[in-house]
This record gives C-alpha cells, sequence and structure tokens, in this order.
C-alpha cells in the first residue's frame, strides 16, 4: 500500500517537473561585439577570415542579412539597443561618459525592464553608455561585471559570464556579454597599443586580403563626409594611406574579429556546461559596423552599408535550423520588443521597433518595407555639427546630410551593393529621388525628429 501511495506521488512529482520545465520562459543570452561589419563572419561568405563561434550560431537560428544599427557610433547605438528609442529621441547623438543624471528616470533600460518581468539579470563587459555601470537601481542589471576598460578584459567576459549561467542555470535570465574587439582596429590604425589582446605584426601586402570591389571614393559623394576627417588625425589616419596599407588593414580587421570569436564560443560552451542551452535563445550583433576599406573608409559614422549593417543572429542552439531572412532589421529600436516577444513581458507602450519573435515564430510575418538611421559626425564627444539620415527599402538607399552642395546620395543596392553611383544626380532617378525625400520628411513630423528642421 505505502509502497503504491510512494511510486504515484513520485510519479505526480515527475509530472510536475516536466511541466514546470516545459512552462519554463526562455533564457535569453546578448551577444555583442564593437565595430563588426556584417560581412565580417565565415557564415556570411567571407573566406578571409574564420568564426566558428558566430557560425554555430548561424547553423542553429536566423542570419538576418539586412540588419543596420540606428547610428553607426558607439553610444548612440547602444543607447538605442537598450533603451529601444532612436538617438535623437534620447538626445544621446554622441559619444559620452558615464555620468550620473543623464539618462531620463523615464527612459526604461532593458536590464530594468526584464528584472521587473520577473528575470534575473546580468552585463558583462563594454559599457560605454551614458550612466554609472554601478547605478543598478536604473539599469536593472543586477550582475554587472569587467566593465572598466582593462588589458585582456574581453578575455575575462567568458568567464564572468560562466559564474552568472553557473549562478541562475535553475531561473529564467537576461545576460548581455559585450566585447571590445573588432574595436582595437582603431588602435592597429594609428600605430597605437591596443586595449584587448596582442596582435602579430601584418604580412606583406600580397598575403593579405583583397582590397573591396568598393574601394574608391564614389563619384558625387558629399565633400562634407571627408571635410570632417581633417578634423582628428588619431580617428582617420588612413586619409593618404596606399592600396597596400589598407590590405593590410583587413588583414588585422580580419584578425580582431577572429580573436572576439573564440571568446564568443567560451560563453556558448557555458551554455552547454551548465545544461542551459536548449533553453536559451542567444541573439548576437554589433553596435556598428567598420568602413572595412570600402570607399578608403575606416571608423564608422557615415552612413555607407559596411559601417550601418550589422550582424544579426537569433539562434536556439540544438533546435532551430539553419535560415536566412532579408527583411530589415534595426538592432536598435527592434532588440527590446523581440526579446519581450519571446519572454513573454510586456514591452513599454512608447517602443515603435519591430517584434522580430513573430516572424520566426511565422517566417511570413512581415516586419517593415522601409528603414530609416541617423548619424552625427563627432570627434569622440565633441559634436561636429554634420548629421545625416538613411532611408534604406528592399532595393534603395537614399542618403542626405544637413550640409554642403552636394548632400544627397541615391544607390539602387540591388545592382550597386558597393554604393558607387550615386542616382541623385541622374535624370532618370529623379521621380524615385523626389519620392524618398517625401518620404523622409514624413517621416521625420511624424516622429519629431529635428532633422526636418536643419535639412528637408
Amino acid at each position: 500500500m505505502y509502497k503504491k501511495l510512494f511510486f504515484l506521488w513520485a510519479v505526480l512529482c515527475g509530472c510536475l517537473i516536466s511541466n514546470g520545465q516545459q512552462a519554463r520562459r526562455p533564457n535569453i543570452l546578448i551577444i555583442i561585439t564593437d565595430q563588426q561589419t556584417a560581412d565580417a563572419m565565415s557564415n556570411a561568405g567571407n573566406k578571409d577570415l574564420h568564426t566558428p563561434a558566430m557560425d554555430l550560431l548561424a547553423a542553429n537560428g536566423v542570419r538576418f542579412t539586412r540588419a543596420y544599427c540606428a547610428q553607426p557610433l558607439c553610444t548612440p547605438s547602444r543607447t538605442a539597443i537598450f533603451s529601444g528609442r532612436m538617438p535623437f529621441e534620447t538626445g544621446f547623438v554622441g559619444n559620452a561618459s558615464e555620468k550620473d543624471g543623464q539618462w531620463p528616470d523615464s527612459l526604461l533600460m532593458m536590464g530594468k525592464i526584464f528584472r521587473e518581468g520577473g528575470y534575473q539579470t546580468g552585463y558583462v563587459g563594454k559599457w560605454h553608455l551614458p550612466m554609472p555601470a554601478g547605478k543598478v537601481s536604473q539599469h536593472g542589471f543586477q550582475f554587472i561585471e569587467n566593465t572598466r576598460f582593462l588589458d585582456y578584459n574581453d578575455a575575462a567576459t567568458p568567464s564572468y559570464c560562466a559564474r552568472f549561467i553557473k549562478e541562475n542555470k535553475e531561473r529564467p535570465f537576461l545576460l548581455v556579454a559585450s566585447f571590445l574587439n573588432p574595436h582595437d582596429i582603431c588602435e592597429w590604425a594609428r600605430g597605437d597599443a591596443l586595449k584587448m589582446d596582442l596582435l602579430a605584426a601584418a604580412p606583406s601586402p600580397d598575403q593579405c586580403p583583397q582590397l573591396p570591389a568598393n574601394w574608391a571614393i564614389p563619384a558625387n559623394e558629399p565633400r562634407i563626409v571627408r571635410e570632417q576627417q581633417k578634423v582628428s588625425f588619431r580617428t582617420y589616419p588612413t586619409v593618404n594611406w596606399t592600396r597596400d596599407q589598407w590590405r593590410q588593414y583587413r588583414w588585422a580587421y580580419n584578425r580582431l574579429v577572429e580573436k572576439a570569436d573564440q571568446y564568443i564560443g567560451m560563453v556558448l560552451a557555458s551554455l552547454k556546461k551548465y545544461n542551459v542551452e536548449k533553453n536559451t535563445i542567444v541573439i548576437f550583433t554589433s553596435d556598428h559596423g567598420d568602413g572595412y576599406a570600402a570607399h578608403r573608409w575606416n571608423q564608422k559614422q557615415i552612413l555607407y552599408e559596411e559601417t550601418a549593417r550589422v550582424p544579426f543572429i537569433i539562434s536556439r542552439p540544438g533546435a532551430w535550423k539553419p535560415r536566412t531572412d532579408d527583411q530589415l532589421v534595426c538592432n536598435g529600436t527592434d532588440m527590446i520588443p523581440t526579446i519581450c516577444g519571446f519572454a513573454g513581458i510586456k514591452a513599454p507602450a512608447y517602443l515603435k521597433g519591430a517584434d522580430i519573435s513573430k516572424r520566426i515564430a511565422n517566417p511570413a510575418a512581415p516586419l517593415r518595407d522601409t528603414l530609416v538611421i541617423e548619424t552625427d559626425f563627432a570627434d569622440n564627444e565633441k559634436l561636429l555639427g554634420i548629421n545625416g539620415r538613411a532611408v534604406i527599402t528592399h532595393d534603395f538607399k537614399y542618403i542626405v546630410y544637413n550640409k554642403g552642395a552636394t548632400r544627397e546620395q541615391l544607390f539602387d543596392l540591388s545592382k550597386d551593393p558597393g554604393e558607387m553611383n550615386n542616382l541623385a544626380v541622374k535624370a532618370p532617378y529623379k521621380g524615385k529621388l523626389q519620392a524618398m525625400r517625401h518620404y523622409l520628411k514624413a517621416w521625420c513630423i511624424k516622429n519629431a525628429d529635428p532633422f526636418v528642421k536643419d535639412a528637408l
């Protein structure tokens, strides 16, 4: 009698535990690199580097091939990712220090949204957000480590991530793993010591990657973008570089991406080690891209594809099959709605981004037909008063800046993915140009974007 009762009790407990595991909300792991252009992954077809960890994510999820940052500069982009608002909406359009009192309490941060939604929250690695990393009450990340610039702190990030995963494996968690590389390419370009790992001397140029097909500066480019390069040699030491120097730049950049990939692999290994891999959704992206020698450009800020388009992979290791998706995505405005969608947490009503979790569940669900992103040129934290917007559709891209005699660019990305032929100066495309202008003006008015007063 007692044996039968014990057996029934054990079966009932087993069923309850099983049902509880099935009902448990997924963990969310967001991995962010710094200054990684979308094509700097071997899963994107790049044969000049090898990224097995990023490839693993792509092999177990959806790689969005048309994903863009909100603004190609560190603080503005990161502010967008962690608030869900565009930089012109938050006012953080340039790099900013970790000073208290800058971030309004009304602007909810990702960590706080998830903490209040019942998740354990952690953040490890590069911060570069305009509030103190220690102000947990505002950003909501209970576990926050390794945010200060130290030698090799990318190397320490996997260890802190492993600790967080181990301590929270029994509860749903949100963890951000933020890496600095390949941002060290900025230091490499001007001959400074790298902030993260060491890098061997570049091989001879003939042993380095070829230059991209769009290496040349395109005709009819707004002159203002080259004029602003003169403000800081430290930012743009590449202005008079030779073809050979640019080839070595691409070699160095690829090696820095590979170093970040090694650490990403360690973070992913911790998911498996602590048996949470199958219940974790991993989102991999970067805060912005890099010129990667296209148009003879290093750094970011400009609105060309290489600097504005970023990796964006949503993966569930061991559970999802690989596919690519060419829908337009903005990692700044879409991140919070998407992870809230996966977690079953209500996103703030004021957010306008797309919930990509619906697209994952139903690949036929549309996201958007048109995307608008922005830029503000700056010398680190000093704004230069030169700003611009880009309107991106499936086939076309319209760029306009607020200053200069030639301010506009129009590209047919389906025929000219390297953005070399500025159609804004071609008579047959006058109608398309007007349509793009009208769209941007209406969009700015609808979204209270002050750019409409400055340039339209």
